[in-house]
C-alpha cells in the first residue's frame, strides 16, 4: 500500500539525505575556487600558494592592456584545469608581493609547485605557451 508510513524507511532516507548533503559540502569545500581565478592579496597569497600543489598566478594592473588581453585566457585555463589553482595579483595594490618575486614587467605569470616558484612567463603570450608549462608541472 502506497499510503502506509514506514518509520524505518523514513530514517534510512533521512540518513542518506544527510550523507549526500555532507558529501556535497565537502566536495564544494575541496573544490572551492576551482574553475575560477582567485583574487589574491597580502592577506591570502601565501596560504593560497601553499595550500595547492600547482598554482598559476597572474600579476597584472588595471592600466595594462596586455594584462586585460590575458585575463580571459586565464579564466579559460582555470575552467579547463580544475586540479590547478589560478590566482591574480593586482601589482599596483600589492607591490610587496610583486617585489618579493621580482616582478618588474606586466603581465607576469608565475608558476608555483608545492608553494615554491618554479617558472615564469613575461608578457601577453598565447594560451598554448601557458598550457605547456601547466602540463609540465602536472607530470
Amino acid at each position: 500500500m502506497s499510503g502506509d508510513y514506514d518509520p524505518e524507511l523514513e530514517k534510512i532516507l533521512m540518513n542518506k539525505f544527510k550523507q549526500i548533503v555532507s558529501n556535497k559540502d565537502t566536495m564544494q569545500e575541496e573544490k572551492k575556487g576551482s574553475g575560477e581565478v582567485a583574487h589574491l592579496d597580502k592577506l591570502n597569497f601565501d596560504q593560497f600558494i601553499k595550500s595547492h600543489g600547482v598554482v598559476v598566478v597572474d600579476f597584472w594592473a588595471e592600466w595594462c592592456a596586455p594584462c586585460l588581453m590575458l585575463a580571459p585566457i586565464m579564466e579559460e585555463l582555470a575552467k579547463d584545469y580544475p586540479n590547478v589553482a589560478f590566482g591574480k595579483v593586482n601589482s599596483d595594490e600589492n607591490q610587496e608581493i610583486s617585489a618579493r618575486y621580482g616582478v618588474m614587467s606586466l603581465p607576469t605569470i608565475l608558476f608555483f609547485k608545492n608553494g615554491e616558484p618554479v617558472d615564469e612567463v613575461i608578457g601577453a603570450v598565447p594560451r598554448e605557451e601557458i598550457e605547456i608549462r601547466i602540463k609540465q608541472l602536472l607530470e
